[in-house]
Formats: C-alpha cells, structure tokens, sequence
C-alpha cells in the first residue's frame, strides 16, 4: 500500500467493553494505588498513605547492565498496569492529571525496549535475566521493533516534522469496535495498524511516500476505499482501513492482507506481534497509546512527542 515514513515511534511492549470504549479495571481490594510524578513534591513517601507509583523523569538514562534492564523492564510494566487500572477508575480521561503517570510509564517502557532493538547481545541477557514467562513479550516487541526499524531510512536532520494530538482513544475504541462488528476484522488489529501507522494520529503525514492520515492512505487508494471520506478523519480512516483488509482476503488471510496493506513481512510481523499483546492484556492498547512518536536520524533518535517535549 505504501512504504512507511521516516517517522517511527518506535513501538515496542505492553480495553475494554463497547459500552465504555476503554478497558474496565477489576474493582481493587482496597483503595486504588495512589500515583505520583516523580517530580511530584507532593509525594513525601512520609506522608503516603498508599505506595507512590513512580516512573523516571523524561529523558532519564537507561541502564545498561542487562540485569537492571530486565528489573526495570518488569517493574515497568507491573506498575504500568496498575496505573492505567487507577487512570480508568477516575473515569480515563485525557484531562485527568493521572494520564500524564501513564504518560511518564509509557515511555519509559518504550525508552527500554527501544534500547534492546538496537543491542542484540544485551536482549539475549536480558531474557535470561527477566526468566521464561517473559520470553515472548520480550522478543516480540523487540523483534518487532527492529522488523520496522529495518524499513526506515535514517533521515540527516529530524527537522519540523509536523505532530498533532492523537485522537481520544475512548473514541478510537469506539471506531474499532464499529468497523470490526462491519467489516469482521478484529478491533485489536485496527488498533495495532493506528498504531503502527501514526501512533494514533500523532503523525499524519504526509510520509515520503504520500500517505497521509491516522491510517496512513495514498489518495489513490483513499479515492477507492475512503467511501467519499475525510483521509484525516478517524471516523472515515478507521473503516476504510477494515474495508481495505477485508478486500485483501482479511478476517480468513489476515497475514495476506497486512501484506497487502504493506509489502514487508517485517511490518506484517510486527502488526501481528501487537495484536496478540493487546489481545493478551487489553490494557496494552492504552499503554501503547502513550508510546510516542520519534524520528531515526544519522545522528541518534529524536523524540518528537509526549513528556518533555511540549506535546501530547
């Protein structure tokens, strides 16, 4: 369908019912965890009722030694869980000053995977150090990670590339649920594409290929699958993307359809790897949605959104 822009936010890991559009927490056992920013003063642990949920300031170093990249690793994601649970308690919006805790979480889980995407020999330490249980979830993402990286040519300068909001993704798990109910295409797979494609329209093009919008269409393909549309409009992007897989073979030949999508088995692969994460732990789609968005130069990666850089 077309060759993925420069632009990849490295996406590496980790709702949810039709009625809620976002997953619904197990009521807690006592009172939900209380969360804190790290640089947060109100979080004097002498006065905490609660443990804090804490995560790294943005542009914290990562460790290096593979057995703190693997400590770091699970604790990242345990309390990354626990707190989207306590975010989706007060109601999961993006107003709601525990998103940023999310925020900080995500892309710290992000910041580790995508040190292992580039150090092979670290990643093989780290699985031995993490044990077998996160075997799986580490190769994925990492495999995953570097299946698109692969497909990226390095740019000299990150320069301005445009960013914008990413849609609510209340709404976006309403748009999924939707085409998929339609079109038969499972709404974590719709999820993983907006993922991958735009980080859930943080990038809407256009890429150097011409692709523009949350699912990242050329026009001539939009001109037959957007249905009269709006390219940038989830609304429109979201079914157009189920319409296109199904026409391409999908629910039955979904591996034929990616490909169709985007001819690389890379990209297939990794569609397919954060599919089966989001439908392992439904919360994987919110933590993938605070993954953000970062362009490969010559020169190093450069965060483009999120924490710490003046962007959601």
């Amino acid at each position: 369908m077309k060759v993925l822009a420069a632009v990849l936010a490295l996406a590496l890991l980790s709702s949810c019912t039709p009625d809620s559009a976002v997953p619904r927490a197990e009521p807690p056992a006592a009172r939900p965890r209380t969360l804190a920013p790290s640089d947060d003063p109100a979080s004097d642990p002498a006065t905490a009722q609660e443990p804090k949920i804490r995560f790294p300031s943005p542009g914290s170093p990562v460790p290096r030694s593979p057995k703190a990249v693997a400590a770091e690793l699970v604790s990242v994601e345990r309390d990354l869980k626990r707190a989207i649970d306590v975010w989706l308690q007060e109601g999961g919006s993006l107003r709601e000053p525990t998103s940023r805790i999310v925020a900080l979480g995500a892309l710290r889980q992000q910041a580790l995977y995508r040190l292992l995407v580039t150090r092979p020999r670290t990643t093989q330490r780290v699985l031995r150090f993490a044990g077998p249980r996160w075997d799986r979830i580490i190769q994925d993402h990492v495999s995953a990670g570097r299946g698109l990286r692969s497909l990226v040519t390095p740019l000299e300068r990150a320069g301005t590339l445009p960013i914008t909001p990413p849609d609510d993704p209340r709404l976006l798990r309403r748009l999924y649920d939707k085409a998929a109910a339609r079109f038969g295409i499972d709404w974590e797979v719709l999820a993983a594409l907006n993922f991958v494609e735009s980080k859930f329209g943080r990038f809407m093009g256009p890429s150097s290929a011409g692709a523009m919008g949350p699912m990242q269409f050329i026009p001539s393909t939009w001109d037959i699958y957007g249905d009269g549309g709006d390219i940038l409009d989830p609304r429109d992007a979201i079914p157009a993307a189920a319409r296109y897989l199904a026409a391409s073979g999908a629910p039955k030949d979904m591996r034929g359809a990616l490909y169709a999508y985007n001819h690389s088995y890379a990209y297939v692969d990794a569609i397919q790897a954060y599919t089966r994460h989001i439908k392992r732990d439904p919360r994987n789609f919110l933590a993938y949605y605070f993954w953000q968005v970062f362009v490969i130069t010559t020169k190093g990666d450069v965060q483009l959104s999120g924490p710490g850089t003046g962007t959601r």
